[in-house]
């Protein structure tokens, strides 16, 4: 998930102007002031203290028992990241022969898991009470995140694929970084 150093200098440098048509920073009274995205990307003043992925892995099929748990803090890029490898390092790795060659594979399909944490972080609500968590048990992995689904969508909708972001600074910035398509 990081960027290599080519990727990294293909990236254009950031202005504080882009920062603020993306809503991560307020220009007010001839100043740039840090709006809340910015506090959960650089995790200044830690204003959100739910504001952290929960990790475990659960023996069985409920939550009764704790087999390894893990708390990510910090910028939520980097609570992405540290999912990903709590994942990885929790869920059984295989391997098949493909003609001469072995391939590894995950039990559960990586770039979906991926997708369900950057999407929790960047749909969940910062100002609904709880975290995001991200459950591994023997039969399954659920990814799940504070707040509501957005009013103006029903489930026919949700399930047709329509979506829409909740936190526009998060999903501007998840899109510059390749995190969201």
């Amino acid at each position: 998930m990081r960027l290599t150093d080519e990727q990294r200098a293909a990236q254009k440098k950031i202005t504080a102007s882009q920062l603020a048509s993306w809503k991560i920073l307020s220009f007010f009274n001839g100043k740039y002031l840090p709006a809340n995205a910015w506090r959960l990307f650089t995790n200044a003043e830690e204003p959100f203290p739910d504001a952290i992925i929960q990790m475990a892995v659960f023996k069985g099929n409920t939550r009764a028992i704790f087999q390894d748990r893990k708390e990510a803090t910090g910028p939520i890029n980097e609570q992405i990241e540290e999912a990903m490898l709590f994942v990885k390092r929790s869920i059984r790795l295989g391997s098949r022969i493909a003609g001469v060659y072995r391939e590894d594979f995950y039990e559960l399909p990586i770039d979906s898991i991926r997708e369900m944490i950057s999407n929790a972080v960047c749909h969940g609500s910062y100002i609904s009470p709880g975290s995001i968590q991200v459950a591994i048990n023997d039969d399954r992995l659920e990814v799940t995140s504070p707040g509501q689904i957005s009013p103006d969508l029903t489930m026919e909708q949700l399930k047709a694929g329509n979506s829409r972001v909740r936190n526009v600074a998060i999903g501007a910035a998840f899109q510059y970084m390749h995190i969201i398509e």
